[in-house]
């Protein structure tokens, strides 16, 4: 009944019906499907170590948390998982067209020969009878494979767009209500044709006009600016959003956004190094640095705050790199004298075409972006007392007892909640770090620096003499952190007649503490006897540490702190009793 409804008796227009089908099925939906399927499914899993990578970035960066980089990689998942399967699901779908196509011929053929051989009749008679029959079954069974075939085409088709699939297929046919006029006007065209039913064109044609006309003037209202006296409502910036502070900013010149949002060798990257390199170094979480551009800056300038004040500048120059080279050199190329941002080397701006020819000469070549990096970086490190908050002290804490071995990960949160609050305040922890991080010593071995802490909380007043403590429990890992290539600890120490200018002027403060008081001549003279012999030390290619008493060391690094020197400054009994110390002058 079927064959005969679409056929109209005719089986030539049953065969033609049959063969479009069978051809807008397998030549276009089912091989365009297929294709997408494919080109999706190979650049899922091309970009996955990519989107991997971003993750990983993300995480450095302290962008994300683990939770929600566990998250994203779970989706990451998902996704490359669902491209595979529809690859191989439109694999079933050709294959189901091809089916129909042979189970098509296959029923034609023995049809006709059953009626032939089994039932006697003429081979006309049996081609008619068995091909009305071969077509009504299988247009039967290919126009719910066209269906299918469309269903997985449109899925495909969707892609990585969010939402579901209906509510996208629906939004983009309701896009453009002059699409929808055109097909009403085409309907209309088509009702007034003879010989075709007026009704059912006229309605679809009205139905698809009154759609677009409902569309335009939802359109037409969203788009309407408000009203001169109904001014749209401002969000105001909440008291906590205009006290809220960036912990580390870097703000930079327009022109110097290229350069920042470099996939290879931009900011992103580089603070990930640098949060890797300050956990791996010094023990400390570098908090999220906001970086953000400025067209108030001059051109190629750049601005690092801590804590909403500045605390670095610097100008680089466009098409320029940098060379360290003192100012009496003499180079083959022009360059402009300039004072290295960091640690303030004579350095001059070259051309970045000449950077072989000054590389060649033995002058040390910096990029810009390396200038930013490691401008950056050090400011991080000279500004550890001011970013070790107690947000801080937390985040080190929980990242210590967050590691990938569960075991580990089990020991260590027993040893914090052993020492924290119970035996060391989380107070005394943050002064005791912040202590130490200021003069470049790791808290990377947090275990040892809790019980030595707790050892001395009984009899030390005050965190200095705590840290104190703590520095005679890290002697080996100072004594480490010092050593030249050879093995060997530089160190100046002071000449005896300090020690009797000290005890001269030695006072007791409200605490019943010894401290020194020196006169502004005395300490001048203090700071430039030790800033002479750790000149000349670094003139041999040395960076010394100053040795002393225990009771004079925190005096002496205040004198060296207040004169801009940053050397370490150790105590005799911080000394590894399997040092090979190198004395290279005396102040």
């Amino acid at each position: 009944g079927f064959a005969m409804f679409v056929m109209g008796g005719n089986i030539f227009l049953g065969l033609v019906v049959f063969g479009v089908i069978m051809i807008v099925n397998f030549m276009v939906i089912t091989k365009g499907a297929g294709r997408m399927a494919e080109v999706g499914a190979r650049f899922a899993l091309d970009a996955m170590p990519g989107k991997q990578l971003a993750i990983d970035s993300d995480v450095a960066a302290g962008a994300i948390s683990h939770e929600e980089a566990r998250e994203r990689r779970q989706r990451e998942q998902e996704e490359t998982t669902f491209f595979g399967s529809l690859d191989g699901a439109s694999k079933f779908v050709k294959g189901d067209a091809i089916a129909g196509l042979l189970i098509t011929l296959l029923n034609l053929v023995v049809g006709v020969g059953v009626g032939v051989g089994v039932h006697n009749l003429s081979v006309g008679a049996a081609i008619e009878t068995y091909s009305i029959l071969t077509v009504g079954d299988g247009l039967v069974t290919q126009i719910p494979a066209v269906i299918i075939s469309v269903a997985a085409a449109l899925l495909l088709s969707k892609g990585g767009a969010a939402g579901a699939a209906d509510k996208i297929l629906s939004r983009q046919l309701l896009a453009h209500p002059a699409a929808l006029y055109a097909v009403a006007a085409a309907l209309g065209c088509f009702a007034v044709v003879p010989g075709l039913p007026f009704l059912p064109f006229m309605a679809a044609a009205l139905a698809f006009a009154g759609v677009a006309y409902r569309l335009q003037g939802i359109r037409r209202r969203a788009a309407t600016p408000p009203a001169e006296n109904a001014p749209a409502p401002v969000a105001e910036k909440s008291l906590g959003d205009l006290m809220n502070l960036d912990e580390i900013q870097v703000e930079f010149a327009s022109d110097l956004v290229p350069l920042a949002l470099d996939m290879a060798t931009g900011l992103d990257t580089r603070v990930a190094k640098i949060r890797n390199h300050v956990a791996a170094e010094f023990g400390f979480v570098v908090p999220p640095i906001r970086l953000n551009d400025n067209a108030d800056l001059e051109p190629g300038e750049y601005v690092i705050w801590i804590h909403g004040v500045e605390s670095a500048r610097f100008r680089l120059r466009a098409g320029c790199v940098l060379i360290l080279a003192e100012e009496d050199e003499v180079f083959p190329f022009d360059g402009a004298p300039v004072e290295e941002p960091v640690y303030g080397a004579s350095a001059r701006w070259i051309a970045a075409q000449h950077r072989e020819a000054a590389a060649s000469l033995g002058c040390p070549v910096i990029e810009p972006p390396e200038i930013l990096a490691t401008h950056l970086l050090e400011t991080i490190k000279g500004n550890f007392g001011r970013l070790m908050t107690r947000r801080a002290v937390r985040k080190i804490l929980d990242e210590f007892v967050k590691t990938s071995d569960p075991a580990r990960s089990a020991a260590n949160r027993q040893i914090v909640d052993e020492f924290i609050p119970d035996k060391v305040p989380i107070e005394i922890v943050q002064s005791v770090f912040r202590i130490l991080l200021e003069e470049a010593v790791s808290i990377r071995n947090i275990p040892v620096i809790l019980e030595a802490a707790a050892e001395a909380r009984p009899w030390c007043q005050s965190a200095d003499k705590m840290a104190e403590h703590v520095r005679r429990r890290l002697s080996r890992q100072i004594t480490a952190s010092l050593k030249t290539e050879l093995g060997q600890v530089p160190l100046v120490q002071l000449s005896p007649e300090w020690e009797a200018v000290f005890s001269r002027h030695e006072t007791t403060n409200e605490a019943q503490e010894k401290e020194v008081a020196l006169p502004p001549e005395e300490f001048n003279r203090l700071a430039r006897s030790i800033s002479d012999q750790l000149r000349k030390a670094a003139a041999n290619k040395l960076f010394p540490a100053v040795v002393t008493f225990r009771e004079r060391r925190r005096f002496i690094r205040d004198v060296l702190h207040a004169k801009g020197i940053r050397n370490p400054v150790i105590a005799y009994d911080e000394l590894d009793t399997q040092a090979k110390p190198l004395l290279v002058g005396a102040a």
